[in-house]
């Protein structure tokens, strides 16, 4: 892969254990590299995108769902953060992370593990066609708002609203992302 691509070792060890990191590559037993499936079409990545309509929803509604107000409010100052003065700063990778980390530290409030555990396999997999999009910093304003009111509704305590919330931004982001061959917009 070194000489294919025209790397020097320490870029392709850079690459290899950033994909390793995202969870697109992993090492192999003994020696080598195998890389994991991933969202490569706009197919898989609807798939994705229905997949966490259904989940991400439903965790809120788990009777083990806990809002952790302390949690709500780091979440909520982080998005606020954002609005305020990072959208226009951060590097894209960061605003992606950012907005992974929302959804799968509410998804982790439902104190159902395999939901978290599923949503962070599904990030991974969509992970790699973001990085090939163009971010749309005006629907990252707007994704951070609707964040902001997700969490306001989980805070007083109206888990079904919130629920419903989530699944329409969820569906918006979906909206937006179909059904061109590669995401021309990214949401986070």
């Amino acid at each position: 892969m070194q000489s294919r691509y025209d790397l020097t070792k320490a870029e392709l060890k850079d690459i290899l254990l950033r994909a390793t990191r995202e969870g697109w590559a992993e090492r192999k037993k003994g020696y080598g590299w195998r890389f994991l499936p991933v969202a490569k079409t706009p197919e898989a990545f609807e798939q994705i995108y229905r997949f966490r309509m259904t989940i991400e929803p439903a965790a809120i509604l788990e009777p083990t769902f806990t809002a952790d107000r302390k949690r709500l409010t780091k979440l909520r100052d982080a998005q606020q953060r954002l609005l305020d003065t990072d959208i226009e700063k951060l590097p894209v990778e960061r605003l992606l992370d950012t907005g992974s980390d929302f959804h799968e530290s509410l998804i982790q409030l439902s104190g159902n593990p395999f939901f978290h555990l599923a949503l962070v396999q599904a990030n991974r997999m969509r992970r790699l066609l973001e990085y090939r999009a163009r971010l749309d910093h005006e629907r990252v304003y707007s994704q951070c708002q609707q964040h902001i009111e997700i969490i306001d509704l989980l805070a007083s305590g109206e888990l079904i609203e919130a629920s419903y919330r989530l699944k329409r931004h969820l569906s918006g982001a979906l909206a937006r992302k179909s059904p061109a061959p590669h995401p021309a917009i990214v949401d986070f």
